[in-house]
């Protein structure tokens, strides 16, 4: 049976994850505020981590808010080891029974935006960090708490960071599952723009493209019996509408992960396969062929881009956000493709469904996939902490989600702080929680593997 380290902590490490998300800190696409990268509040959350890091007797820097550090242990870069967390968050959608920026407590749980993804591993962390310190844990290296403020729109806070900063020796994120997922797949984000159908004055929904859409917007101005056959159509998804008296109709459904976007319900993807089979849209507008080649589909088979490979399982499809402008419909979609396979072939069906129809591709992000060996002594190393911890063999998996560790050039892996067989979080969802005694069981294993790291012999 291991011996507790971090328990003694559990108070501090909830008072300051109570501080911390508190702060509002959904990370901004193009923010145009010199300074701000991801924006003032993301800016804000990294503030919160270095000050506090340097409360807790730590060196910190902060890297032109993009990224920042606590570092314990004299060094540079030439050989370090390090823990990249982020704390910025999606935005909070609706649905929730707590005030998603106020951390409650109840029946073991913590609920609040972030507490899972990613601001709870970020905080324990930190305090592992001080674990080490107060311990005297001796080290080969420094260890680094890396922290990002925009892991969620697309991870340019790292790249940043490795751009004034080398890679560490060895590393590790607690963004995911235990135990080490060592196969993460490709995410590849692309716009689609065409032409407004005739039937649609305006359209609207999503607010991060990683998510499925929670809500949707239209102006569509149906006729009384015409409204009454929409709404029929879409509640059998599970969504739900409600028509304004000025014209519009709003969906709302349930948002969820991009890498598990069935576990949802696409409001804007209901609206769309709605119309559709009403007959409202007509061949040749963008909504048409939405409908028709990616609506109601999780996994490309409408649009001929489907595949799957033994190691990670099946592409997944989400469509994350949509807007109408200058008689113009833009749609972005998320796809995870397996490890083991290159974009080109998705990339190409897409391009030849979306050319005959007159819809144009534009290709956003393409951050391929992540493999590490089972065998690699990193992964070893971190195996041998969870079983002490849990008594559990480690087998690593293989996820649609991305991390950190795919910045990190095979340097490091994703590596909790969620359990197999546990609740769901509801990463991206109403209600995000975690269990507060699953936070610990991770703290102590996170402790282990940060000392191991940190005097792990390199190759």
């Amino acid at each position: 049976m291991f011996k507790p380290v971090m328990a003694k902590y559990k108070n501090e490490i909830l008072v300051e994850l109570k501080n911390l998300v508190a702060i509002e800190s959904a990370a901004v696409p193009d923010c145009d505020k010199e300074g701000y990268p991801f924006g003032e509040k993301s800016a804000r959350a990294l503030q919160f981590m270095t000050d506090l890091a340097d409360r807790l007797g730590f060196s910190s820097e902060n890297c032109d808010n993009f990224a920042a550090h606590a570092q314990l242990g004299s060094g540079d870069d030439s050989d370090y080891a390090a823990v990249l967390c982020h704390v910025d968050v999606v935005p909070v959608g609706d649905g929730w029974h707590t005030d998603p920026w106020t951390l409650t407590e109840k029946d073991g749980y913590i609920y609040g935006r972030g507490v899972a993804d990613d601001k709870g591993a970020a905080m324990v962390s930190l305090f592992c960090m001080k674990a080490m310190k107060d311990n005297g844990v001796p080290m080969k290296r420094p260890i680094r708490c890396i922290f990002g403020g925009g892991e969620e729109i697309g991870m340019d806070d790292m790249e940043h960071y490795f751009s004034k900063h080398a890679l560490p020796s060895f590393a590790f994120t607690p963004d995911a599952d235990y135990p080490a997922c060592n196969c993460e797949k490709g995410i590849l984000h692309i716009r689609l723009t065409g032409n407004t159908d005739p039937a649609i004055n305006s359209i609207k929904g999503g607010s991060a493209i990683n998510c499925v859409i929670d809500r949707c917007e239209a102006d569509i101005i149906p006729d009384n019996e015409a409204a009454g056959m929409l709404a029929e159509k879409i509640k059998v998804s599970g969504a739900k509408c409600t028509f304004t008296n000025d014209g519009k109709i709003n969906v709302t459904g349930v948002s969820a992960h991009a890498m598990c976007p069935e576990k949802g319900i696409n409001a804007a993807s209901e609206l769309l396969l709605a119309l559709d089979g009403s007959g409202a849209l007509s061949e040749g507008s963008a909504e048409y062929f939405f409908a028709k080649k990616l609506c109601g589909d999780t996994r490309g088979k409408k649009i001929g881009a489907a595949c799957s490979d033994e190691m990670s399982g099946e592409m997944t499809l989400n469509i994350g956000t949509i807007s109408s402008e200058n008689g113009a419909t833009t749609l972005g979609i998320d796809i995870r493709y397996p490890a083991t396979l290159s974009s080109d072939g998705i990339i190409s069906r897409i391009n030849e469904a979306a050319q005959s129809a007159g819809i144009k591709v534009e290709i956003i992000d393409d951050n391929p996939p992540l493999y590490v060996p089972a065998d690699d002594p990193l992964i070893l190393a971190l195996g041998e902490c969870y079983t002490e911890v849990t008594g559990n063999p480690m087998i690593p998996i293989a996820m649609g989600g991305g991390t950190y560790a795919r910045t990190l050039h095979g340097k490091g892996v994703a590596f909790g702080p969620v359990f197999p067989d546990a609740r769901p979080s509801n990463l991206h969802m109403a209600d995000e929680n975690l269990s507060v005694s699953e936070l610990m069981l991770h703290a102590e294993i996170c402790y282990r593997a940060m000392c191991r790291i940190a005097s792990l012999e390199k190759e």
